[in-house]
Parts: structure tokens; C-alpha cells; sequence
């Protein structure tokens, strides 16, 4: 069983919206769809303002906003296509008592059994008057859905004749009348526009095209048919200043090469076509003929022809992939084609109706378009990072570049002769002929970006690599497309800003920050930030140690940090095992006081010296001090080994098992309050308070040496000094550092061990509970308590860096990205207020945490080289990227296609080298090849795209080596190719299998020999139709075939020493895999084009071996790579009994930016999940109420049908870890673990799920 999880959620857009979701006409929202989730946003004059948003189970295709009865507000419509066909009606709610939220008030089904599925338009129409909704989901019929006050009332279905619709729009008529223009191709191949009125009454569409808009066959030449297909763009009758009659509406085709305008027929054309249909009739009846089914035809065929345009412009660019209007005129229109060029499109309020387009710069390629309001606009985007961009009337920069390239065939105008408005009279300027328009001929750009969302989708590659050495893997993916090419480098952890970097301040292993007086730490929580200077004194000094001395630093000075001479530092300058301010305590009439006071305490090997400070002379000097060889036999021979302090008590560990607490009297000496001779040596010690508002510890964690075990002592205990209070606990390593610490819920006690592991406990009801345990590397692990944003976090720095945290109950931790932190402190200074300083290797570091737990994403741009395959190597530092690059034209022209391989560095991705394929070639794969001598070779797959193929017959296989070109400077590289074979098919791709490359061309898999002669066959294979994948375990190939199935091959060496490839098991159902990986020796997990994942695994029968399908599952989205690993080795967890059970194996990656994990979960554990997810489906159930069985079952080809099975071999993990997110005991928990009837009723309890499921949630 299989775990599937989101580690980063769908990022490219849908759909976007403009709407008023309350009463208040002049309150803007922007409804934002992303393939699984719908997102409020309201317009601030600061920008976009996140409000609310909820998850769909399904995929959404488009959302429409409904006017009610206060036609100040919309409700929303939102159409889905899977599992099936759906409506969801949604109202937004603000009520006081929580925030805003959407409220699914209406889901109406759309699926039919037998219907076929609408092959270019899935999408619905929402009238403006807010009375009919018209949805195309199935070919030859649409879905009318009458509604009142924005709700749903009634439905019906009507038959249309058209089949093939690729657009439909609404008709500006009168109120009451309903008429939709309709684009489809028809049985000739032709593209036809016509209309058709909508007869509520009798629940039909007119059987005849409507007069309003007479049938006619556009010109394929300007309209040829692209992956987008053409827009239908409605536009209302208009009143023109000095006319009496107003201008008749008409509908904007939008697509292809030329913008048409078509109008809407006059009443006088209306009643000639009438006059002469009637007139035609009259002489059939009179000559007593009829006509015949092929007469009928010809007649129809001549009343259907190309009709003139009332207005045409060229469109220069290519296809158009999103528009929007840009006034309420219906007089201008924001127009976006594929490669993110946008464009004002103009059409003239006048009688000659002149359209015109004006460039306007270049956006990310647009999947919708949205007009905010002030020249804003939304650009939502599928390829590219969605934008708020502000549209400006002159250019802001480039001034002296055309705003965007115009072909020379398409006719200009300049700024001085265009139209600046829609009023008059005349004509803008002359034309060639009659309706034709121009395009603006511009310089600069007139884009201004406001505001970025990240989309790290498409993903069509990626690889897991470790950067810096540091051990902390970053994904980098080959993302986007058309003009926003670009690698993404992902990795989830703190956002830590740098301020700072501290030259020469030398190497220690502890920090301890000092400050003038003890209560200067609270008086700047309470004390605004402009009065900082009159009552804060921050921090002023830092204590570092090391093996050898002791340092003391002044902060004297916001931009320097000096060191204090042995002299005026006062600080005993041997090594320092502990320092702190303390608080000054009184005992007044029996009741103790703490007072603020300028005293720190200071613990060596030898001595605890107490210190004041003079802010006069700005020096510390000893008041008194507590020294070992003072004390008498029993004392003088031992060695304080571990301390711990905090503002009135100091524990020490002595050498020869000795505790000690010491406190200060009412003559400010020291004085010894507890000792206990204990049964081990002492390695660490705590006595942090666990409630902050006190200045005393009940309690002392303490960590021994050889039994690796962790007490935690009573100070408060009058029987007998440091009695424990609760069973101790063995670790799997020496304590080298400890903290009791209360994150603002439950105390916890933190344990830093010396093999870079930390292990936390819940300490409640005197217990130690939920043992969990994080790798932070293989250094010993230190422990630092921070305050963020009233927020109590800890920082634990090992090889690596985390910060802990509580949320929702649940212990967190976020990486930091420094390399190898081996000591922090908190500071607080002018200059750098509530900030961390980090000891690195390479200097001291100050900066602050902004977030806890924030997605890094850092893009390297490529622009038009669009990546499509990537590999990294560690010995080279650089990754090997193919990128396909096509030079944008019109539409219509073929596009100038090139290839490439670029190295790029694997710090900086500054380009190292290129080598450039031939003309029509493509890299198509991408393989690292290391060799023993330590250097590594690049090998690539291509294909030759030759005009007519429908299968490429040719392709080669390329060998290079990177090397530094001695001719230029020692860090450029150059490819330097090796060898080169010719091969007779597409190489989809390649593998390393056992220090030799396997590559799949076309139904073949080769198996070479790559050395310093070239590529030598030793073994192929061809059983299969089409191997689009190939990846390698040991010795073992797993091959998916993009037609059939998927197949697993032995690589076996004979004992003569030739190689074959042996057949182990294949699958022969129809799949159609688009990727594949496998998880062992014997198992192979694929995603196919339906969007489901898959999981076989090798069966062996007596007489044969099979492949068995033991996994089936709907995703949603199309998963294009799998790589093994998983993010949770930086600062991997795990929890005893749970995390054995719980083998992080993949990631996989999906065309919408999704990235997942799969997590192998063992056969015990499998079915305890099974059944809470089978509890949980009743009580997390989504916002329109969507079953999850359906959304999960596997889909076929044909769609869903009552025969098809449910889901199995798979869980999911986004519906598990809801349950976090219910508190306990709560109707919601109690309904779960209760399920259904007795026999649902869960064998686990509340606390070991919810320890399984933050197992599982901290695997990604």
C-alpha cells in the first residue's frame, strides 16, 4: 500500500473572474481557479488581498460569476469535469463571527451514460441578465439551466445540430429573448458561424439558424484551427454621440490570423429575407413541386456562404489564448496569444465600425485574462507565473524597441493616426478597402509588473540534488513554456533573511548574548519601537568560547562589533561551559521578589563567577565567585563538566556524578541550595523554566554519559534533593545538550544528541510521551530557545540548522539554509532586533526568521529555450539541461524550432557551455554517465522531425565530455563530443544499468557500451510498440510503452561474456503510460494519459511469471516524471513503532505544478489507514459534498462507468492528515474513530493515529 501526498500543491490557473461577492457595488473581487481549488481575493488599493478558498474533489474547468437581484452581487458557477460533468452553485458568506468562506448552495450532475464527451468546448455561458446558464459538455447537446436571483431554478436539455462547437456566445437581444452565436466546424471541414434563438417555453433550440445572425463559412486561411480554438466575443448595441438610432451589436470572432466583426442583421434585411423565403414558397406551391432531399441541401448550401465582415484587423501574433473586456462599452478588449503578447483591441462606437490593435508588451502566456479596475489587470497563467500587472498610457521602458515585433506583411499605422477614442463621425484613417484596420506601430513597453504568484508548472523533468554538499536536497525542475522557459529550484524551510556577515570574529562552538541589565529583554517587548532609544539598552555584548578561551565582543556600535580587551572584560578567559544575566532576588517579610539588576553569572571548568556591569565605565567586574578548591575535601578534586543557568538558579554537573544547585543569598553570594551524588556521569544539563513568567525551574533535565539515558529531577521535593518524577528514557546516543521547553501548549522536552540527532518528548501529567526523532546530520546537535513574533520557537543547529516549533499540537521543524551552523544565539540590538546570530564555517552570520515554513522557489529564466529534459552531476558542479527553443511567428506560419544542450553551473546557473543541435533535430533525453577514473560524460538522445512522418524514423545518440577551455578563463567549459550514433527511431530515453547505457528507440531497447571509441551494441530487445520510458534498478530495466503497457527486462551477462536483454513479466492491457519508476526489484509504479497512477509487481507462478496490477488510482492530473527520493532527509523524522512501517520511495511531478510524494507503508499499518480513511471520507467531506470514492476511482479511456472498480493500492494522504486538523475530544474525532457500525470502529486510538499521521506528514 501507497501513500500519496502533496508536498506542493497545483500552482498554474484555470480561470479567473472579476465580481462582487457582497451588497457593496464598489468592493472588487478576483475568484482565482486552480485545477483543484477555487481562491477569493479582494482588490485593496495595496494590491490582491487573500480572502478565502476551498478544495474542489474534481478538476475545475471554468468559473462564471451569476448576478442576483442586487446586481451588486454575484454568486459563483463553477463547471468540473471528473470524476464527472458537475455544477456547483456557491454564495459568499461573511458572517461576524468567523471570516468570510464559500458556501456550495446547489450541485447539479451533467454526466450521461452513453453521451460522447464535447471534444474542443467544455465550458458554460452565463447570460447577462442572470436568467439562463447554457452548458457544452457532450457533443449534440447542451445543458439550459434557468435561474433566479443568481440560483439555480430548472434544467433541461436541447438537441443541437451542430456537433463540432468550438465557441458560443450570448446575442445582445431584448430582455426576455435568449439567442446564442455558435463557431463550429461542420461536416465539410469548414468553419461556420451562425445563430440560434433559445424558446424557453418550448424547452428547444430553433430548429432553423436565427435571422439575427445570418449563417456563414469563415476563411480557413485566416482562421486555421490551433491548439486554442477561436473566441466568440459578444458585443452590445452601442449609442453613438450625434446619432439618433444606436449601432447594432455583433460578435468579435477572435482567432487566426484576422479579428472579424460580424453585426447583427438590420429589421429591414430581416423582413427582405422573409419577403423572399415567402416569395419562394408561394411559387412551389403554385408550380405543385417539391423539392427533393438533395435540392434542399443545395438550397441550404446557398443561403449558408462567406459573408463580409463588417470590420477586420490583422492579428500579427500567434494564436489567442485568453481576452477580456476593458470597459463596459463593449468598445475595448485586453487580448493575450499563447506567447504572452498583449494587446488592445479597439472597435470603433460608429456606423463604420473600425477595429483597431494596439501592442501593448509582453505578460506570461495568459490562460485568463481579467480587467481589475484603474488599468489593473490579472493575468492567470498556466506556463508562466500568474501577474498583477498596471496597463500605463506612454511606455515606462525599452522606448527605443517596438512594443512587440509586427510582421512586415501586416499593415501599421503610427500613434498620429490611430483613433483615440470611440466618438465621431468619420472614418480614424483610409484603408485599402472597406472595414479593414490597423495595427499601432509602438516603442516601449507600457507593462508594469505589481505583484507575482509563482507557477512552477508545466513540469515536464526534474532531478533531486544536493546543492552545497550540505545534505539538504533541493528539486530543480524543468518548467514552463513558450516565453517563460525556466528551471525551478525548490526547497521547503525557514525563510531566513541574512543582515549581516561578521568578519574575523573568529571560530567558536557557544554564543551567549549579554545585556547592560537583566529586564532590558522585557521592557523592549512593552516599549514602542520610538521610545527604544529612551528606555532599551538591547544587548550589549556577546560571550564566545571554544575549546581554548573565552571572548567577549562589544555592540557598542550598530555597524561594528569590536572585541574587549582580557582587561576590561572582566570575564574569566578560559574555556565557558555557560553565561547569563540574572535577575537579584529579595526575600522581603517571607515573600521572595526578583528584581531587575545588572548582574550576569559566568560558569568555567574551575569556578561560577558573578560579575556586574558599570555603564559608566562600560566594564564587568567580579562581585564574588564559587570556586571548586574552596570548598574542602569532597569538592576540590572535581571539575564542573555541564551547567545550566537561568535568571535565580544554576545547576551544575560535577565530575564524579555530582549535581549542584546554586543560588544567589540576599549579600549576592553563592550559596549551595541542592546537591545529590547521582548514579552516572553528567553530559548535559536543563533548568529552563516551563512557565515564562516565572524566574525559577521545578524541575532539572539531566543527560548521563555512558547509559545514554535522560532524567528529569524535582527541585521543589523537600524530602529529598533531585528526585525524579517521572521513568527515565534511553536514547540511542550521548546527550550532549537538553531543554525543557513550553511552546505556548505542552512542554516538551528536547534532547540534542552527539550523532546529530534530536529526540523530543511531550512532557504532560509527569510523563514522557510521543517519542519523536529528527536527523539534523552527524554533528552533535546544540539547542537555542528564540521568540518570533510572540511566537516561541528553537533553533537546533547540527551538520544542519532547523527551527522547531508547535502547530496545531503538532511538534514542526523548518530548515535553515546555512551550511554547517555550529552555534546561535539570539540578539537584540538597534540594528538588529530579535535576530538570530549563526557561528558557520565560514563566518558569523546575523540575520532574522520572517516565516517558519515557507516554499523557496528560485527561478532561473530561459525565456524561449523551453527546458524539456535535465540531469545533474555532483563531480561536475553543473547540470545538463535540453531545451527546445521556438521562434514565435503568426498564426497560421510554421515556427523556427531549435535545440540545445547547455551545461549551467550548479551554484550559480550562469551558462557554462552549449552545443547546438542540427537543423530539425531534437534532444529529447538526458544521461549522466560517471566513470571509474572520476571524470563523467554527457550523453543525449535526439530525434530529426522530418515533414510528413508520423513516426520519426531517425534520430542519434551524442557523447560529450565538459571541458575547461584553456583558451578563455579557467572557469569556462566547453563540450567537446566524443562520439556519435546514428540511430533508426526517436530516443525517447535512457538509462544507466549497470555501468552501461540503455536507450529506448522507438519499439526497441539497445543496451551499449559507452567508452572512449563510442557507443558498442552488446544487447537489445524488441517486444514492444512504442517505449516512451525506461529506468534502471541493478541490473533490471523497466519499460513503459506509451500504446500498450509496461514491461520488465533482465540485463543478463552469459557465461561466455556476451549480454541480453531477458524478458521477466509484461503487462498486455491497454494503458498508455506516460511515465514509469519502480520502487523495487520486482515493482513498477506509472501514471498514464487518464491520470491515473498505477502499481504492478512481479508474480511467480510455477510455470510462468506475471505481472500483477495491485494498484490503481485517479490523481487528476497528468504525473510526467517520477525520481526516487524524498525531501525528508533534510531534518528527517521519525517515530518509534510508526516511521519502521513508513518508507518515503518517490516524487512525481504533474503538468499543473503539483509535486507529490509516495510513501511505502507496511502491510499492519496499510490496513489500520484503510480504515481511517474509510471513516474519515464521512466527516471530511468536501464543500459540495463530492464523493471521494468517485474522485479517487481510476478513470478509463471512455470515461467512468458503473462497472468501473474503486480505487485500490493506493491511500490519500491529503484526506489522512485532515485529521490533524481536528482537535480532541471533538464530535469530528469521536465520529471517526467510531465509524459507521461496530465493525467500522477503529482498533487504534486517537493518540497512535494521530502520531502515525504526523509521521506521515513530516515525510514531505
Amino acid at each position: 500500500m501507497r501513500v500519496i501526498s502533496t508536498f506542493h500543491p497545483p500552482s498554474s490557473v484555470t480561470d479567473a473572474i472579476k465580481c462582487h461577492l457582497t451588497s457593496d457595488a464598489s468592493f472588487i473581487h478576483l475568484v482565482v481557479s486552480k485545477p483543484n481549488r477555487l481562491d477569493v481575493y479582494s482588490v485593496q488599493p495595496s494590491g490582491l488581498r487573500y480572502e478565502c478558498g476551498t478544495e474542489i474533489w474534481g478538476r475545475i474547468v471554468t468559473v462564471r460569476a451569476v448576478p442576483t437581484h442586487q446586481h451588486s452581487k454575484d454568486n459563483l458557477l463553477l463547471l468540473t469535469d471528473h470524476p464527472e460533468p458537475r455544477l456547483i452553485f456557491f454564495s459568499y458568506l461573511t458572517p461576524s463571527s468567523c471570516g468570510p468562506f464559500l458556501r456550495a448552495v446547489k450541485t447539479l450532475s451533467l454526466y450521461y451514460h452513453h453521451a460522447r464527451p464535447s471534444e474542443f468546448l467544455h465550458s458554460v455561458l452565463v447570460d447577462p441578465s442572470g436568467k439562463v446558464a447554457l452548458v457544452n459538455c457532450y457533443t449534440g447537446k447542451i445543458k439550459v439551466v434557468e435561474l433566479e436571483d443568481g440560483l439555480y431554478v430548472n434544467d433541461f436539455d436541447v438537441m443541437v445540430a451542430e456537433l463540432n462547437i468550438l465557441s458560443m456566445a450570448f446575442l445582445p437581444v431584448g430582455t426576455g429573448n435568449h439567442s446564442i452565436s455558435i463557431l463550429h466546424l461542420d461536416h465539410n471541414q469548414n468553419l461556420q458561424l451562425l445563430a440560434r434563438d433559445l424558446i424557453l417555453s418550448e424547452r428547444e433550440l430553433s430548429p432553423e439558424p436565427s435571422l439575427l445572425l445570418p449563417p456563414t463559412i469563415l476563411s480557413s486561411s485566416a482562421l486555421a484551427l490551433t491548439e486554442a480554438p477561436p473566441c466568440l466575443v459578444t458585443i452590445p448595441t452601442q449609442q453613438s454621440n450625434g446619432m439618433e438610432e444606436s449601432i447594432p451589436g455583433g460578435i468579435v470572432v477572435l482567432g487566426g490570423r484576422k479579428i472579424r466583426f460580424f453585426e447583427l442583421s438590420s429589421e429591414e434585411w430581416k423582413d427582405k429575407y422573409r419577403r423572399r423565403q415567402l416569395k419562394r414558397e408561394c411559387q412551389k406551391k403554385n408550380s405543385g413541386l417539391s423539392l427533393g432531399a438533395k435540392a434542399k441541401e443545395e438550397q441550404k448550401g446557398r443561403e449558408i456562404k462567406k459573408r463580409m465582415a463588417k470590420a477586420t484587423v490583422e492579428w500579427p501574433w500567434r494564436e489567442v489564448t485568453a481576452w477580456t473586456p476593458a470597459n463596459d462599452e463593449g468598445t475595448r478588449f485586453f487580448v493575450g496569444d499563447s506567447y504572452g503578447r498583449l494587446a488592445l483591441l479597439t472597435l470603433e462606437a460608429t456606423a463604420e465600425r473600425t477595429l483597431g490593435v494596439i501592442p501593448l508588451g509582453e505578460v506570461s502566456p495568459p490562460t485568463a485574462l481579467t480587467y481589475l479596475d484603474s488599468q489593473v489587470l490579472f493575468i492567470g497563467s498556466h506556463l508562466g507565473d500568474s501577474q498583477l500587472v498596471r496597463i500605463h498610457t506612454s511606455p515606462i521602458s525599452d522606448i527605443n524597441s517596438p512594443t512587440l515585433p509586427i510582421p512586415v506583411d501586416v499593415l501599421t499605422v503610427q500613434l498620429s493616426s490611430f483613433p483615440t477614442s470611440g466618438k465621431g463621425k468619420g472614418r480614424a484613417w483610409e484603408t485599402d478597402r472597406e472595414g479593414e484596420g490597423r495595427v499601432l506601430a509602438l516603442n516601449g513597453t507600457f507593462i508594469e509588473v505589481l505583484d507575482t504568484w509563482q507557477n512552477i508548472g508545466p513540469i515536464l523533468d526534474a532531478v533531486l540534488a544536493d546543492i552545497d554538499g550540505s545534505g539538504q536536497p533541493r528539486i530543480v525542475t524543468a518548467s514552463g513554456g513558450m516565453n517563460t522557459g525556466s528551471l525551478r529550484i525548490i526547497q521547503n524551510g525557514a525563510d531566513f533573511q541574512k543582515a549581516a556577515v561578521i568578519e574575523n570574529f573568529g571560530n567558536f562552538g557557544k554564543l551567549w548574548p549579554i545585556r547592560s541589565r537583566f529586564h532590558d529583554l522585557y521592557v523592549a517587548d512593552y516599549v514602542l519601537e520610538s521610545c527604544h532609544n529612551a528606555f532599551c539598552r538591547f544587548d550589549s555584548h556577546i560571550l564566545a568560547t571554544n575549546s581554548v578561551e573565552t571572548v567577549l565582543f562589544s555592540l557598542d556600535q550598530p555597524d561594528i562589533v569590536s572585541v574587549v580587551s582580557t582587561e576590561a572584560a572582566g570575564f574569566n578567559p578560559s574555556p565557558t561551559l555557560a553565561a547569563a544575566n540574572v535577575a537579584l532576588c529579595r526575600n522581603r517579610a517571607g515573600r521572595t521578589s526578583y528584581e531587575d539588576s545588572s548582574l550576569v553569572v559566568q560558569v568555567t571548568e574551575k569556578s561560577v563567577l558573578l560579575l556586574e556591569y558599570d555603564e559608566v565605565l562600560q566594564t564587568h567586574n567580579v562581585l564574588t565567585s564559587w570556586r571548586l578548591d574552596k570548598l574542602g575535601e569532597g569538592w576540590a578534586d572535581r571539575t564542573i563538566v555541564a551547567a545550566a543557568l537561568n535568571p535565580s538558579q544554576f545547576v551544575l554537573g560535577l565530575s564524579r556524578k555530582r549535581l549542584v544547585l546554586l543560588r544567589l543569598d540576599e549579600n549576592q553570594k553563592f550559596q549551595i541550595f541542592r546537591s545529590k551524588d547521582l548514579q552516572e556521569e553528567i553530559s548535559a544539563l536543563s533548568c529552563t523554566p516551563l512557565d515564562t513568567t516565572k524566574m525559577f525551574s521545578l524541575y532539572v533535565a539531566v543527560g548521563y554519559w555512558s547509559t545514554h539515558v535522560v532524567d528529569i529531577l524535582s527541585v521543589a521535593s523537600t524530602e529529598e534533593a533531585f528526585q525524579p518524577v517521572c521513568d527515565s528514557v534511553s536514547l540511542p546516543a550521548l546527550p550532549r545538550s537538553l531543554l525543557l521547553h513550553d511552546f505556548g501548549n505542552t512542554p516538551q522536552l528536547l534532547v540534542g544528541l552527539r550523532d546529530g540527532t534530536l529526540v523530543a518528548y511531550t512532557f504532560e501529567k509527569n510523563e514522557l510521551q510521543d517519542k519523536r526523532i529528527f536527523s539534523l546530520g552527524t554533528e552533535p546537535v546544540g539547542l537555542t530557545q528564540l521568540e518570533m513574533d510572540s511566537k516561541k520557537v528553537v533553533i537546533a543547529n547540527g551538520s544542519r540548522a532547523a527551527l522547531f516549533y508547535l502547530e496545531r499540537e503538532t511538534l514542526h521543524h523548518s530548515s535553515i539554509f546555512i551550511k554547517s551552523v555550529f552555534a546561535s544565539a539570539t540578539i537584540n540590538t538597534r540594528k538588529w532586533s530579535s535576530s538570530l546570530l549563526l557561528m558557520t564555517s565560514s563566518g558569523c552570520v546575523v540575520g532574522r526568521v520572517r516565516d517558519l515554513d515557507k516554499m523557496h522557489i528560485r527561478t532561473v529564466p530561459l525565456g524561449l529555450d523551453n527546458p524539456r529534459s535535465l540531469d545533474h552531476d555532483g563531480s561536475l558542479h553543473a547540470f545538463a539541461v535540453a531545451c527546445v527553443r521556438n521562434e514565435p511567428g503568426r498564426v497560421g506560419e510554421e515556427e523556427t524550432s531549435t535545440s540545445s544542450l547547455k551545461l549551467l553551473d550548479d551554484k550559480t546557473f550562469d551558462l557554462l557551455c552549449q552545443f547546438t543541435c542540427m537543423n530539425d533535430e531534437e534532444v529529447t533525453t538526458i544521461q549522466m554517465m560517471p566513470s571509474p577514473k572520476g571524470d563523467t560524460a554527457i550523453c543525449i538522445g535526439t530525434v530529426f522531425h522530418k515533414f510528413g512522418e508520423k513516426e520519426p524514423s531517425q534520430g542519434r545518440l551524442l557523447l560529450f565530455h565538459a571541458e575547461l577551455d584553456t583558451r578563455l578563463s579557467s572557469n569556462k567549459h566547453q563540450l567537446k563530443q566524443i562520439s556519435e550514433l546514428d540511430v533508426k527511431g526517436c530516443v525517447y530515453a535512457l538509462a544507466r544499468v549497470n555501468g552501461l547505457l540503455a536507450a529506448a528507440v522507438g519499439p526497441s531497447v539497445f543496451v551499449y557500451k559507452v567508452d572512449g571509441t563510442g557507443f558498442q551494441r552488446i544487447a537489445e530487445w524488441y517486444h514492444n510498440y512504442l517505449v516512451t520510458s525506461l529506468v534502471a534498478r541493478e541490473s533490471r530495466l523497466f519499460a513503459g510503452d506509451a500504446i500498450c503497457s509496461v514491461s520488465i527486462i533482465d540485463l543478463v551477462q552469459a557465461e561466455g561474456g556476451e549480454w541480453r536483454l531477458e524478458s521477466v513479466a509484461k503487462d498486455f492491457s491497454p494503458l498508455w503510460p506516460v511515465t514509469v519508476e519502480s520502487l523495487d526489484r520486482d515493482t513498477i509504479i506509472g501514471a498514464n494519459s487518464d491520470c491515473n497512477l498505477f502499481t504492478y509487481t512481479v508474480q511467480r507462478g510455477e510455470t510462468k511469471t506475471t505481472l500483477e496490477r495491485d494498484g490503481f488510482w485517479n490523481l487528476g492530473e497528468v504525473v510526467n516524471k517520477f525520481i526516487a527520493g524524498s525531501m525528508s532527509s533534510n531534518g528527517s523524522v521519525s517515530t518509534p513503532g510508526v516511521t519502521t512501517s513508513l518508507t518515503p520511495r518517490l516524487l512525481f511531478f504533474t503538468s499543473s505544478g503539483r509535486i507529490g510524494v509516495v510513501v511505502d507503508v507496511g502491510p499492519e499499518l496499510s490496513l489500520h489507514l484503510t480504515a481511517v480513511e474509510r471513516n474519515l471520507r464521512k466527516v471530511a467531506t468536501e464543500v459540495a459534498h463530492a464523493s471521494h470514492a468517485k474522485y479517487r476511482a481510476p478513470v478509463g479511456a471512455w470515461g467512468r462507468c458503473d462497472a468501473d472498480a474503486a480505487a485500490y493500492g493506493f491511500l490519500d494522504g491529503d484526506l489522512l492528515e485532515k485529521f490533524l486538523e481536528y482537535h480532541h475530544p471533538s464530535t469530528e474525532t469521536e465520529r471517526v474513530l467510531a465509524g459507521g457500525s461496530p465493525p467500522e470502529k477503529l482498533k487504534q486510538t486517537y493518540g497512535e493515529i494521530r502520531q502515525t499521521l504526523e509521521a506521515v506528514q513530516a515525510l514531505h
